[in-house]
């Protein structure tokens, strides 16, 4: 026994040493997997939540690790960080994992990782405004805590070397995604975020070496509202680039406005975004230094249904914006876009004297537009956007930087939207500084690049870059298998090469300017609703649509010209088409236009302060070719018509001018040379109404507003012109200084002056079928006629003081009394020329009926006419010879017209008329038509004015006239208290007799009246001596007319009859009165005291007389009886022309007279 174990000691001794190290490494390997799979854990597991939570400053939840030793797989499930105090979740995730290659990592020398995952990851941020109105994340204490528990690091001189790691797959699946921004009341939550990295390796230069299926990732996120974005392709890392596809599809820009929905008065309430490309991004070196390549191919951007409100006002609404394959190259700083598209557009948008309001509410709130920029304020506050900054720069730049300030805007994209997060409080935390810097960094950048393209040459340049492979290929890194050493040398190089290569381009992008290609402009069926209230204190609507435009080839440098197509409607009836060429860059345009269907009353609001007319009526059409440029140059060659034009004087409140047609066949206009060239003005049944008034002014001068007027209301359109070209020209409202202002206002003033005189030149004026309605007010009776059938021409019609223009017309009055108007004018001088004849002959009166029932308020039932007039003007002197004749001139019954006369028509005629029923006037007129002064024939009584006016409104004159006296006749005085007819008012009345007798139309009113003062003392006085003459019994008529107060018998009779009435009418005793008179005048003598004390007994009797209304009336009546009878008896005047008025009802009693009235039988 002892020898088999001896043997087989000495048969295993050899191996033992084998064996040994193998049991040692076996227990040593399932030692370190009990470790690394059981202790690590369950410490980590221990002591990482709370690490964590000392480190955070959040509580820190881990549900478990696990490690499998055996394939170096790491698991974590049930990770979460809550929010401070607070146990909503900041940061998630429900699992994670991870699986290290050992021995391909060792045999590589490269950090190898077969699979990467995170499931359900969550991730929360939230921005709150605290009481001090400062801005904080839920992060910013966070990032703090670190910050102070952290040391400085220094910073490194030596540049960076990128590990060598490979991983097969990296997976984030079903990631979550919320911002809660308080600040705005915006959440916005992202429910389904995957990402996926194929193939990964740090130092592969998969771009550069075409490897397909090397660094291949793809990113796709979901929001809330079922929009997605999505991107995939394949990177880089050394040198950093990046390519790939990316595809948006239907994100709601209405939910992502509530970010900036407080900067703007209007607000999204429609719009969905899709976006759909190909970008390939590279960077100058590694160390993510400024963007050297940016190429964007087939790219597409289409927002839909897009619409903003302003107060539930729908101020935009499209269907369809997009552009169309975008292709930008940054290399070359070319910008290719295919197409700008968009379709059925509503815009509805008000112009007032203070601007566009559309345009203020499509600009922030507290933007003040200014020509310089001071990027200064912006490291103050982060409120202007760096969008807004950028704004603001690319006011300096001209038209042709416009396009290029947008393109390269979007190179600082990413830190716009960390600026615009942060608004006014980013300095609340170390990154919101961060962030501010950065925005505050991109706009210095962007305005010094702007300002060296606005100095550089606007032309083309060879174009000597580089494409981007070769660019690549000389920033390849060097291989892995190099050591350390070598690689940090040639990367050294790489980066010295790279650094002379970004000051050559650096150089180029100095010297050459962007160059942005558009090749078409779409625009269908867009519709604008245009409240335009300049040059109205009310709005105007204006519907235009639909506008339809399209161009051809757009270039940023202007330096092809820009060939269009457009067409519009305007208020659902004109069209407006037009076809050209528009070059920016001399500012020149040819143009074809088409103008059709312009309802011309459209244009009433605009001419209403300037001329008191109404465009009921009328469509402007014109077709022709405008050539303008900047230099002054305006021509257009064409063709002109308007039809069915009615207009009407607003102050006579009828029809002024209408027609059926007007064409002009050839039309020249050019405003260099100020000349009107037409060849023929054709008018098809025109009407026009002119009218001379009693003051020899016409019904046109009385349409022109005051001057006043004219002037406020041009000053305030002339304003509002200067604010509204300012704004299309700076494409902003950036307001002129006031010494500005006033070198354009010397300079508009100067160039009125110097402008030449506008010529014109007619050669002929056509009229067929035309009528027109002409009044002479200042003619005795007022002449009225329309003349129908109205065919001629008037010829060689110019501005030419040194030529007149011929007239020959012929029409007829009711289609057969002929009128013929011969003579030569020219209305254009600035002392117009006229010689003109107007004739007619026994025109029946009856065919102007519709005049005479209107204006006079009685249709004619008998009656001719004959005129002849000759009115000359020469050098504003106007000599008229006029002879009218009116014979048997019946009226017939009244037209109740409410434009008709207030005077007594009737009562004219009857004062005109005379006793063989004509009516005779001469009427010589002559006078400078600026200050009229007339002399009229004998039967004018060499007065001026309207002799109808004249006789109606003074017909007793009119008729004294007739009689050759000048004294008044419509009144018959008497003494008071009588009604007999004295000897000069009997010379009165027959002069009143012959002019009656003359004017058989007319009868006579009489009517009587008192003076009631003067009349009743004097009956009272005849009554008194009445009744002293029956006291003395003597009779009436044997009573001393000299008796009165003062003249009284001291005795007699008469001195009894005074005692007896005093006694009788008035109850008292006379020597008592005597008596008590005696007392109050003790020194009057015998005589003195009787005689007062008879004039006292006289005036007491005499105011004791009492009166009636009745004894009034007969008194008037009695004098209104003597007239009649006097004209009667004496005068030989027919009984049945005079009339006694009733008097005794109503008395007058202002004058003790007869009151007489004209009548029309």
């Amino acid at each position: 026994m002892t020898s088999f174990f001896a043997q087989l000691r000495s048969a295993v001794t050899p191996r033992s040493r084998i064996l040994k190290f193998a049991l040692y490494g076996l227990t040593v390997y399932l030692l370190g997997c009990a470790v690394l799979g059981g202790l690590i854990p369950y410490i980590a597991k221990q002591q990482a939540p709370t690490i964590l939570t000392e480190q955070l400053g959040r509580n820190v939840t881990l549900q478990d690790i696990s490690i499998n030793p055996f394939t170096l797989e790491l698991a974590v499930s049930g990770f979460e960080i809550n929010e401070l105090d607070s146990p909503k979740t900041f940061a998630s995730f429900a699992a994670a994992y991870g699986n290290i290659q050992l021995w391909q990592s060792i045999s590589s020398w490269a950090i190898v990782i077969e699979d990467i995952r995170l499931q359900q990851p969550t991730f929360r941020v939230a921005r709150t405004e605290t009481a001090n109105q400062q801005v904080v994340f839920n992060f910013s204490d966070i990032i703090t805590r670190l910050s102070q528990n952290s040391q400085p690091t220094p910073m490194s001189t030596e540049p960076s070397v990128i590990p060598a790691i490979n991983i097969a797959n990296i997976q984030i699946q079903q990631g979550v995604f919320t911002l809660d921004d308080n600040v705005t009341d915006t959440h916005i939550n992202y429910p389904n975020i995957n990402v996926s990295l194929a193939q990964f390796n740090s130092l592969s230069s998969a771009l550069n070496d075409k490897q397909d299926q090397v660094n291949r990732y793809n990113l796709r996120i979901e929001d809330q509202f079922k929009g997605s974005v999505a991107l995939q392709g394949q990177f880089q890392l050394a040198p950093l680039a990046i390519k790939g596809d990316v595809k948006v599809t239907g994100i709601d820009l209405s939910r992502y406005w509530s970010f900036i929905d407080q900067l703007f008065a209007i607000n999204l309430a429609e719009g969905t975004l899709s976006l759909n490309g190909q970008y390939d991004v590279i960077l100058q070196d590694k160390n993510l230094a400024p963007i050297s390549h940016i190429n964007v191919t087939k790219a597409q951007i289409v927002i839909k249904r897009f619409k903003a409100l302003h107060q539930q006002d729908e101020k935009i609404a499209i269907d369809v914006l997009a552009l169309n394959n975008i292709n930008l190259d940054s290399h070359k700083k070319r910008v290719s876009i295919g197409e700008f598209h968009t379709e059925k557009g509503n815009i509805k948008l008000n112009i007032t004297p203070t601007g566009a309001d559309l345009v203020a509410l499509l600009l922030p709130k507290d933007t003040e537009l200014t020509t310089t920029v001071d990027t200064s304020d912006l490291s103050s506050t982060a409120s202007t956007t760096t969008e807004s900054a950028i704004t603001e720069s690319a006011i300096t730049e001209s038209a042709t930087t416009d396009t290029i300030d947008s393109e390269t805007a979007d190179l600082g994209s990413i830190d716009i939207e960390k600026a615009n997060s942060d608004e006014q409080k980013a300095d609340s935390t170390n990154v919101a500084d961060t962030i501010t810097d950065k925005a505050i960094a991109t706009v210095k950048q962007v305005t010094t690049d702007l300002n060296t393209k606005a100095a550089s040459d606007t032309t083309a340049k060879t174009d000597t870059e580089t494409d981007a492979e070769p660019l690549l290929a000389q920033q390849s890194p060097p291989s892995a298998t190099q050591d350390a050493t070598k690689e940090t040398t040639v990367e050294t190089d790489s980066q010295t090469t790279q650094q002379k290569t970004a000051v050559t381009s650096n150089s180029i992008d100095a010297d050459s300017p962007w160059l942005v290609t558009l090749d078409k402009i779409s625009i269908a069926q867009y519709q604008v609703k245009l409240g335009e209230g300049i040059a109205s204190d009310k709005i105007i609507l204006w519907q235009i649509g639909p506008i339809d435009l399209t161009t051809g080839v757009i270039k940023s440098d202007l330096s092809s010209p820009i060939n269009y197509q457009f067409s519009a409607g305007i208020n659902q009836q004109s069209l407006l088409t037009s076809t050209g060429q528009v070059d920016a860059l001399a500012q020149t345009v040819n143009a074809e236009i088409d103008f059709s269907n312009m309802l011309l009353s459209r244009l009433q609001p605009y001419i209403a302060p300037y001329i008191n007319i109404t465009i009921e009526d009328g469509m402007f059409s014109t077709k022709g070719i405008l050539h303008a440029d900047a230099k002054d140059t305006l021509t257009y060659s064409g063709s002109a018509n308007i039809s069915q034009l009615h207009i009407n004087d607003n102050v006579l409140k009828q029809p002024l001018l209408t027609w059926q047609t007007m064409d002009i066949n050839q039309l020249s206009f050019d405003r260099q040379q100020a000349n009107i060239d037409i060849d023929e003005i054709n008018f098809d049944k025109l009407f026009s109404r002119l009218i001379i008034s009693p003051d020899r002014s016409t019904n046109i001068s009385e349409l022109i507003n005051t001057p006043a007027d004219v002037k406020q209301t041009t000053a305030s359109v002339e304003t509002d012109s200067v604010e509204t070209d300012s704004v299309e020209t700076d494409k902003v409202a950036v307001s002129p200084s006031k010494a500005e202002q006033a070198t354009l206002s010397t300079g508009n003033e100067q160039s009125t002056t110097d402008a030449p005189q506008m010529k014109l030149n007619i050669n002929k004026i056509g009229f067929k079928d035309s009528s027109a309605f002409f009044a002479d007010n200042s003619l005795t009776p007022n002449f009225a006629s329309g003349i129908e059938m109205l065919n001629g021409q008037i010829t060689n019609l110019s501005s030419n003081p040194e030529t007149t223009a011929s007239v020959d017309l012929a029409g007829k009055i009711d289609k057969y009394a002929p009128v013929t108007l011969k003579g030569d004018v020219n209305p254009l001088l600035a002392q117009p020329y006229l010689d003109l004849n107007l004739n007619f002959d026994k025109v029946e009166l009856t065919s102007v009926n519709p005049y005479s029932g209107t204006y006079a308020g009685y249709y004619i039932d008998k009656g001719q006419l004959s005129l002849d007039l000759n009115y000359q003007l020469k050098n504003n002197e106007l000599v008229g010879s006029n002879h009218v004749v009116i014979d048997q001139l019946e009226l017939g019954k009244r037209s109740n017209s409410s434009l008709a006369t207030s005077l007594p028509v009737t009562l004219a005629i009857a004062l005109l008329q005379d006793r063989h029923g004509v009516i005779d006037l001469g009427v010589d007129v002559s006078g400078d038509i600026d200050s009229p002064s007339f002399s009229f024939g004998s039967i004018i009584i060499n007065a001026l004015g309207n002799i109808i006016t004249k006789a109606v409104t003074s017909p007793f004159s009119f008729l004294a006239g007739l009689v050759g006296s000048d004294e008044q006749i419509d009144k018959i005085s008497f003494e008071y208290g009588r009604s007999n007819i004295s000897l000069k008012q009997k010379s009165t009345l027959d002069k009143l007799a012959k002019a009656l007798i003359d004017r058989p139309l007319l009868n006579l009113n009489i009517k009587g009246s008192i003076d009631i003062i003067n009349d009743k003392q004097a009956l009272a006085e005849t009554k008194l001596h009445k009744q002293l003459a029956n006291a003395a019994g003597i009779k009436f008529k044997d009573f001393p007319k000299s008796v009165s107060a003062s003249k009284y018998p001291v005795t007699g009779p008469l001195a009894d009859a005074l005692y007896q009435l005093v006694e009788q009418e008035l109850s008292q005793d006379p020597l008592d009165i005597k008596q008590k008179l005696q007392q109050k005048k003790p020194k009057l003598t015998e005589a003195e005291l009787i005689t007062r004390w008879h004039i006292g007994l006289y005036n007491m009797l005499k105011n004791h007389q009492q009166f009636t209304a009745d004894e009034f009336g007969l008194l008037a009546q009695d004098r209104a009886k003597a007239v009649k009878a006097y004209l009667i008896a004496q005068a030989g005047i027919d009984a049945g022309k005079i009339f006694v008025l009733e008097s005794r009802i109503n008395t007058a009693e202002d004058a003790a007279e007869a009151l007489l009235e004209l009548q029309v039988k």
